[in-house]
């Protein structure tokens, strides 16, 4: 009975998800049979009632499960890391920024003396400049920078010091070095990389390729000159944006090490953010919860936790998990380890509805509170359309759920009583088409006929012969027996499904009832015989009368060698397939107009010497010049 009712759950499911409202609309009335069957094996009505009820257990109930946790999501941050980014060498240097080798400065000198030009710091963190010798400026910003170089400068540009005659100097970074950070641990790219210098923890990873999914995410932290400076959590970041490691730049030679993570438990359900979340060592379940953002607005209060028991606790590793069923406030004794997951259940859906099928313009499913069949049925559209109602049967079927009965009820209620009939929840209100409105069953007459076209198919016993009569019967030049007669055939596709055709039926006669949509082709009076295969000049022959079809094959240039006469066949203009008939070989069926006689090839097989075969064309050929000499001794 589970099966049958899973079933019938499918079955609607395809109809509201899978399919258009049109084609629901357009369910044919066998179509519609079908889903009264499927609703009618029903045995008990599905109207769910909502527990809202807290359990009032006195502590959780262990279910032990072999099933392997949900997790929903990819882990919670690790995406963050997975963009691309770009920096602007044009922007304003940050101020705690710090000059190295490979930056480049431009000094700029305006007053007494004007001068502008650029160079780049050495390896050993210093600049040349004539008249000076070097100056060191290396792992000082440009503030202290531009002081060193008023300082050393003043030394031959004493209008720098002049209260008189002054003369100004600036110092502003042009191209920029990159810096070489070392990456450790759960990192994508481990090792040496180079960053940009502007670079802060975050950034420097996004371009070491971001963290894989065994590293944490909460406790990264920046080691420099052998001692760890700062620890990261990036938790604060992605959840309420407050950039806290953006307060330590990177300067060349850190070391950026990602830990393994110690903790991740997966939240789903009746969750606004279901994911996989790292926890720190003294974090709860609360915290797992307001990093999912809280409950969504269907949560229950019940939960499942599915824990990993211990490898030590195990019976079996086939009893690798366990199921606790708890609710909000028990769940916080409940420990959470590495790789548990909890699920907030979500409260179960109402049937408060009725579902229309059918000849309707809008099917589907309406409200069943305090509503007629009439209301519904306006809503769903088509009763108050003059030319629309013509094609919907007034008797209205509905199907009605008993729990005190194997099948649903079926109910009966014309139109004009719609409105007095109220409805119930879970109603299946089928609604079928008048078939005698839309009938569209037509067939086709062409060829040498006086009237071709389309005709309605408006009785049931219309022959090929009455068709061609209502078409203003055949032209002098038709032929009576060339009539091609193309039905539409339906058959199953091997996929449940229903392909269509048109084939030709052969050897149709006159009497044969028409088919809708067929078509019925007159030919024309063709005054030539079709000769085909093992002859010498295949092709046409003029038609003579009383000709038999050896005589065709003498015109055609008789036999090759290798035939196989036996197997000779004659096609009829119709379609007919015949095979030459006669005490001697020499006669045989009768020659019409329009026939195609083949002459076929023996196979390798039929090659070999057949004693048998050539025993009886001997005794043919004697008892031929026998008959012969019997007739020319009984003249004589």
């Amino acid at each position: 009975m589970k099966n049958k009712f899973i079933t019938v759950i499918l079955f609607l499911s395809t109809v509201f998800a899978q399919i258009s409202v049109d084609q629901i609309r357009n369910l044919t009335n066998q179509q519609l049979d079908q889903v009264k069957s499927e609703l009618q094996s029903q045995t008990r009505a599905s109207i769910v009632q909502a527990d809202t009820s807290t359990p009032q257990n006195s502590s959780p109930v262990d279910i032990t499960s072999t099933a392997v946790s949900l997790m929903t999501g990819d882990f919670f941050g690790y995406n963050y890391f997975k963009k691309d980014i770009s920096f602007f060498d044009n922007v304003p240097a940050p101020a705690e920024y710090r000059l190295g080798p490979g930056d480049q400065i431009i000094i700029s000198m305006w007053g007494e003396t004007n001068f502008r030009n650029s160079w780049t710091i050495d390896k050993n963190g210093r600049i040349y400049f004539d008249n000076i010798g070097f100056i060191n400026i290396s792992n000082n910003t440009l503030a202290s920078a531009e002081k060193i170089l008023i300082e050393e400068f003043s030394k031959i540009y004493s209008s720098l010091k002049d209260e008189e005659y002054t003369s100004t100097l600036t110092v502003s970074l042009g191209a920029l070095k990159s810096m070489n950070v070392y990456f450790s641990g759960n990192i994508e790219n481990p090792g040496i990389n180079l960053i940009h210098p502007f670079s802060d923890i975050f950034t420097a990873i996004v371009q070491a390729g971001g963290i894989n999914e065994d590293g944490t995410l909460r406790e990264i932290q920046l080691i420099r000159n052998g001692d760890v400076i700062d620890t990261v959590d990036f938790y604060s970041f992605f959840l309420d944006g407050k950039k806290d490691f953006s307060k330590i730049k990177l300067i060349d030679g850190d070391v950026i090490h990602v830990p393994t993570i110690k903790r991740r438990v997966s939240i789903y359900g009746g969750v606004i953010k279901p994911s996989a979340y790292e926890l720190l060592t003294n974090e709860t379940f609360e915290n797992l919860l307001n990093y999912a953002s809280g409950i969504s607005n269907t949560a229950s209060s019940d939960i499942i936790v599915t824990k990993i028991i211990p490898i030590e606790e195990r019976i079996s590793d086939d009893n690798g998990f366990t199921t606790l069923s708890t609710n909000f406030q028990k769940i916080k004794s409940i420990d959470l380890n590495n790789g548990d997951s909890v699920e907030i259940l979500q409260i179960p859906s109402v049937l408060s509805s009725v579902d229309v099928y059918g000849q309707v313009k809008n099917a589907g499913r309406y409200p069943a509170n305090n509503m007629s069949l009439k209301g519904v049925l306006d809503i769903a559209g088509g009763f108050d359309d003059p030319v629309f109602r013509k094609s919907i049967r007034d008797d209205i079927t509905i199907l009605r759920k008993d729990h005190n009965e194997f099948y649903s009820q079926e109910i009966t209620v014309l139109y004009e009583d719609a409105e007095a009939f109220n409805l119930s929840v879970g109603d299946q209100i089928l609604v079928y088409e008048n078939i005698k409105y839309d009938n569209l069953y037509r067939y086709t007459v062409a060829g040498e006929v006086n009237k071709p076209g389309t005709f309605p198919l408006n009785s049931s016993d219309i022959t090929i012969n009455k068709a061609i009569e209502i078409a203003g019967g055949m032209t002098e030049l038709a032929n009576p027996r060339n009539i091609i007669y193309r039905k539409e055939y339906q058959e199953s596709d091997g996929s449940g499904g229903i392909q269509t055709s048109f084939q030709i039926v052969n050897d149709v006669k006159k009497d044969f009832i028409v088919d809708s949509n067929a078509s019925i082709t007159v030919l024309p009076y063709e005054n030539v015989v079709n000769i085909v295969g093992n002859v010498f000049n295949p092709g046409l022959v003029s038609y003579s009368k009383n000709q038999n079809y050896r005589k065709y094959i003498e015109l055609a240039g008789g036999f090759k060698d290798d035939t196989h006469k036996r197997k000779i066949y004659i096609k009829r203009a119709n379609g007919t397939i015949e095979k030459p008939q006669g005490f001697f070989k020499t006669q045989g069926k009768r020659i019409f107009p329009g026939d195609t006689i083949f002459v076929p090839l023996k196979d390798e097989k039929d090659r070999r010497f057949d004693v048998a075969s050539f025993t009886a064309d001997v005794l043919t050929a004697l008892t031929n010049i026998i008959a012969i000499a019997a007739i020319i001794s009984n003249d004589n």
